[in-house]
């Protein structure tokens, strides 16, 4: 063995080979120590750790009269949802499209709407009225036009809303 292929530290006298192998597990070591002593920081997601970022479409206080789809108009008459046009719904279809519609629950997104489903009109008591068009993709989007706002549906499905 040749005299520069040895290296001496703190007395110990050894091949640069095995100083090298001492090293690699003298980090490993270290590594394995911070790892469990710090471990790094998940990222957390927003969409889980602020549940205030859901809202509702129909606020408490405004009392909706009528939902108005292409294809079925719901209008309230006496406390009780009916259909205002000819439907194939029953009684109990026509609340629960009622109850889905004031239970949405809907997260702001920045995403592109496609895939146009329909457009629904929402009128209240009040005389105010709403637009809002529902997108299929990338997931079941509500959009309101006057806003130019897209909210991601996080509870329910396009046929609870359509009553199909």
């Amino acid at each position: 063995m040749k005299v520069n292929e040895k290296r001496k530290l703190f007395g110990v006298t050894m091949r640069k080979r095995s100083w090298n192998n001492v090293l690699v597990y003298v980090i490993l070591i270290i590594m394995f120590v911070f790892w469990y002593v710090a471990p790094p920081m998940k990222e957390v997601d927003e969409t889980v750790s602020e549940p205030s970022s859901e809202i509702g479409l129909i606020p408490d206080d405004g009392t909706l009269a009528t939902i108005e789809m292409p294809d079925l108009m719901l209008k309230r008459d006496n406390g009780e949802w009916q259909c205002a046009n000819e439907c194939r719904l029953t009684n109990q279809q026509i609340s629960g499209v009622v109850t889905h519609w004031l239970s949405i629950k809907m997260t702001p997104v920045d995403v592109q709407a496609t895939d146009k489903i329909t457009d629904v009109s929402l009128s209240f008591n009040d005389g105010n009225t709403a637009r809002v068009e529902l997108y299929a993709s990338p997931y079941l989007i509500l959009r309101l036009p006057n806003q130019q706002q897209n909210f991601k549906i996080e509870n329910l499905h396009v046929s609870q809303l359509l009553g199909r």
